[in-house]
């Protein structure tokens, strides 16, 4: 009977060992697949949008950049962005898009539209937007950003030969090369620079 009990307590032993060599086994194995599947998610290291724009870089931009580089900027921010700056009493009943709010927008002084400009590139909102847009690429959001965007991005923003979005940094990479490039065959009858002087 001892024999008996001292077999069962082997067996239960060994079997308690079994399982638990097969859970460590398991959670091994998940361990070394979420390694490896996190090694695929940061896969290449790439820079973020906030490190590449940072404001020790774009202020001297705007400084030395002409009027029409100027104004071309100062037209892809909100009008109401401007006519903020124009100390307008009323500004709630301005419609951003009438004839006087254009005016008011064109009778900002170069020194005003680059102070503005400045003021946009220190904001920590553009600074928090470009980390966002970091994350969404590296998230697998370079398809539907880019194509939002209309910026052609290599294999639209998919992995080669395959239907996963790119992620990690070469999705940010991608993103600027499409940016480039876009830029560069909108600018085919230029010499491809952009002119800020």
């Amino acid at each position: 009977m001892r024999i008996a009990l001292e077999n069962g307590q082997h067996r239960a032993s060994t079997g308690a060992t079994d399982a638990s060599a097969i859970v460590q086994n398991f959670l091994n194995s998940l361990k070394s697949g979420n390694l490896s599947g996190s090694a695929q998610q940061q896969g290449k290291p790439f820079t973020t949008l906030p490190d590449l724009l940072p404001s020790s870089t774009t202020i001297p931009v705007i400084e030395a950049a002409n009027p029409a580089f100027i104004d071309s900027l100062l037209s892809h921010l909100p009008p109401t962005l401007l006519l903020l700056a124009q100390e307008i009493d009323d500004l709630p009943e301005v419609d951003p898009n009438s004839e006087t709010a254009q005016a008011a927008i064109q009778a900002l002084y170069m020194d005003q539209k680059k102070d503005i400009l400045k003021r946009v590139l220190r904001s920590p909102q553009l600074h928090q937007s470009l980390g966002s847009l970091t994350v969404a690429l590296r998230d697998g959001g370079l398809p539907t950003i880019s194509e939002a965007l209309k910026i052609k991005v290599e294999n639209g923003g998919y992995v080669r030969n395959g239907g996963m979005p790119l992620g990690a940094g070469e999705a940010v990479e991608a993103f600027l090369n499409g940016v480039k490039n876009t830029v560069q065959e909108d600018k085919s009858g230029d010499d491809g620079r952009m002119d800020i002087s």
